[in-house]
Order: structure tokens, then sequence, then C-alpha cells
């Protein structure tokens, strides 16, 4: 099979998980089809990684786009335009003059669009072209429930604005794709919600994220006993909202507890806020790094306190693999159906709940083995990125054929 990659950031490195999908994705497929990829870059630099993806892809052609981002923009999009400023923002002619270029030079059995900003694009491309489009979660949804989560009036009535323009436009364009795929039922589900009573509606998949068993082995380092990790990009509201939430109403239990237990914020783009809860003794907020993997691994537990969000958290699943047992939320878990209480993870809701699972772990070496033994075995029985390929060349062959 011939496939088209439509991506709306370079895919490599592999610094935010909307790039994971597809690079892995890419990767795996190439074994067995013909891969092309089409990028967007906001830096003639990213070219530089082109050769990461040419050792995978037969083709790799980048454009360039500087993104608009300015609060006038935003403005403007809120009072005039009828798309969410998500989906113009990676908008390009010289991308549709490329596109159209690419499917006439030569014949793709399908083009598969790379998250939610990409999708524009469908009007660049007959409507008989086979297109997959992988959503991964359900942005009107994101916004939605990141509504609550937002303390400024303004941006809350911004939110709004794009959550009503992205559910429109959603509706518009979820049934001109031959497949829309979600990683989790959470996702399908609100998506079912919102084409109840209308007619024309979407062909919905889950096919979860996965994680690579060689890159994400356990690592035999000495434990940074006792510790805790929240690892995200720092920049993400829901991701501030957990680790802001952990440190504020859940850690100080821990800390009158077990005294000597650090709580390292892990990810890049940190915002003021995030920085202010940095502690030389107790609270480290690292910024970016270059590894995840030694961080994950060295600490004790792994917490996952997420309230708001979509999709499935790709955060207890890599820590799973490393081998470092978790804590989460029931809202965390919603789309990893394989996780059990006290099999191979604890789930607590309220802050006291969470903080006396924390400690719980810290204490027991015997729980936190059973839960890292259980948690990699369920990870390499379900979530793997080979898993992953061959449930997405079963989708392109149902729509193919």
């Amino acid at each position: 099979m011939n496939i088209l990659f439509l991506t709306h950031s370079f895919p490599y490195p592999i610094d935010e998980g909307i790039k994971l999908m597809a690079y892995n994705l890419i990767k795996e497929l190439s074994a067995r089809h013909k891969v092309s990829l089409l990028s967007l870059i906001e830096s003639e630099a990213e070219n530089k990684h082109a050769l990461e993806l040419k050792r995978y892809c037969q083709k790799v052609e980048t454009v360039h786009h500087v993104l608009p981002r300015s609060p006038k923009q935003r403005l403007f999009n809120t009072l005039f335009q009828k798309e969410p400023f998500n989906i113009l923002q990676f908008y390009s002619l010289d991308f549709a003059v490329k596109l159209k270029q690419m499917l006439n030079e030569e014949k793709y059995d399908l083009v598969h669009f790379n998250f939610m900003n990409t999708t524009f694009y469908r009007n660049d491309i007959p409507e008989d072209m086979p297109c997959v489009f992988c959503s991964y979660d359900a942005m009107s949804m994101h916004f939605f429930r990141n509504i609550s989560a937002e303390k400024s009036a303004m941006k809350k009535f911004y939110l709004r604005n794009q959550w009503k323009k992205l559910e429109r436009y959603e509706i518009a364009m979820l049934p001109r794709f031959n497949r829309t795929v979600v990683v989790s039922p959470v996702d399908r589900d609100w998506f079912l919600d919102l084409f109840k009573g209308i007619q024309k509606k979407p062909d919905i998949s889950i096919v979860p994220i996965g994680v690579d068993p060689d890159y994400f082995k356990p690592v035999f380092m000495e434990d940074d006993y006792p510790s805790v990790i929240f690892r995200g990009i720092m920049g993400f509201l829901p991701n501030i909202d957990a680790a802001l939430y952990f440190q504020k109403e859940i850690f100080p239990a821990i800390s009158r507890e077990i005294p000597e237990t650090k709580y390292y914020i892990v990810g890049k783009n940190p915002t003021e806020e995030v920085r202010a809860a940095s502690n030389s003794r107790k609270v480290v907020v690292t910024g970016y790094v270059d590894d995840i993997r030694p961080y994950i691994a060295k600490a004790t537990v792994n917490v996952c306190p997420m309230r708001v969000g979509t999709g499935m958290k790709y955060k207890i699943i890599e820590s799973m693999a490393l081998g470092t047992p978790t804590v989460a939320t029931a809202f965390s878990c919603a789309g990893i159906p394989e996780l059990k209480h006290g099999e191979n993870i604890m789930i607590a809701d309220t802050p006291e709940e969470f903080a006396r699972s924390v400690v719980m772990l810290l204490k027991d070496k015997n729980l936190r083995l059973k839960l890292s033994e259980n948690g990699r075995k369920m990870v390499s029985a379900n979530y793997t990125w080979k898993k992953v390929a061959e449930k997405f060349e079963n989708i392109y062959q149902e729509i193919v054929n």
C-alpha cells in the first residue's frame, strides 16, 4: 500500500505526545508499505531532522509556515471567523499546493491526516480519495473541559467560543473522512453524543497509543528514594492543573508522613506559576529534559492526578513500561480499560485518598514490586507499536478494499 502522511509539526524529535503516534506508526508501517510524509515546519532548522524520517519514508517533504499566535489574531478569529483558530492557524496555501502536487505526481492508496490541525486540507483533496483522520482526542471535549480549569474570565470566554466552533467544525468535517481514529472510548463516546440526531455520522475506530518496549524498558539505577514524579508539557493547561493540584492539596500530607519525600515536575515550557512551585529542598521543576527515562526510572512513584483533559494518558503507559508504579485519578485511567486498582495501579480521587496511596507505596516495597511487574506485563500485552500498526493496517485495508 502507498500511504501519504500529513502532519502539522515534524514528527521528530519526539518531544511531545502528538509526534509519538506519527513517528512510530511511520516506522512500523514502512516495513510493509510505501510511506511518504508531508509536514509543516516552523523553522528551516527543523529540516536537519528529515534524515531520521528518510530512514523509513520513500519521500519527505516540508513546508515552512510561521504560526500566527498574537492575541489580536485570536481576537479576530473569535469575532469574525467561522472555523476555530487552531484549525486556520495551521493552514498554509504553500502546503496545499505541495499536497496537490504530490497527489498529481504519484498514486497514493490513502492519505493519513495526523491530528485535527491537518483536517482543513481535506478541502484540497478529491472527495473520493480514501482518507483516515487520526484525531487522538476529541478536541471539542478538550476545550470544553479546559473551561472549568481556567481561572481567567477572558480566557474562559475564548475557550467557550472555540469549543462551540470546534463542535460545529467536527460535525461538518468528520463525516468527510472514511474513518476517524481516537485513542480511547471516552473520546469516541464524546463524538457519538455530538452526532446524536445528525443524519450524516462519522465512522469511528479506537486505536490506543503504543510504547516501544526496547526504548522504554526497566533501567537498573539507584532509586531516588523517596520521590514522586509528574511529567508532561508544562505549558499545557491540564498538566498545569494536575501538577499544582498535587503540589498544593496532596503533597503536604505526604510530606507530613514522610518528610524527606521529593516531588519532581518534569517537562518543557513550565509556566511562571509552575516554576514558582519549585523548592530546592522538596519540589523540583526541571523544565525541558533530553531524556525522560532516567527521571521516571529513578522515581519511587509516578503520579497522574489529572482532573481535566482528554484521551489516553500516555504518561501512565510509559511509567509502567519502565517499571515505576503509578497512583492516578480515575479520570486519568479512563482511556486504559486494563487498569485495575491494587493490581497494576493505585486509583485515588480525593486528595486524602491520593496521599494515602502514595504513602502506602513509598512504605511498601512489595506492593511497589507487584504493581511494577503487573504493569509491565499489561503494557507488553496490549500497548506495543507493532500492535498499534496492525490495527491501523486493518483499518486501511477495510477502506481501500
